[in-house]
């Protein structure tokens, strides 16, 4: 998670935000987009970006498990 976020802070990019609506929407991308107000297709270029950059194995279950419950958790330490 951590490469994400410096990510985002170097790049102005919202890679972590991409990442929390897909988790959210269970991997539906459509759903996600929408919640993002994006096309599709710029949803799953950013969520091919978050598997590059984080890195993160998104078809990995313990792997989605773990980032959601890391930014539950950041999330929480924020509030």
């Amino acid at each position: 998670m951590a490469n994400l976020l410096a990510y985002d802070a170097k790049h102005n990019t919202n890679l972590v935000d991409t990442l929390r609506a897909w988790l959210d929407a269970f991997g539906d991308a459509v759903a996600a987009a929408a919640a993002m107000y994006v096309h599709p297709n710029t949803f799953r270029y950013r969520l091919r970006r978050v598997a590059e950059v984080g890195p993160l194995d998104l078809h990995d279950p313990d792997a989605r498990f773990a980032a959601m419950l890391e930014l539950r958790l950041a999330a929480r330490a924020t509030d």
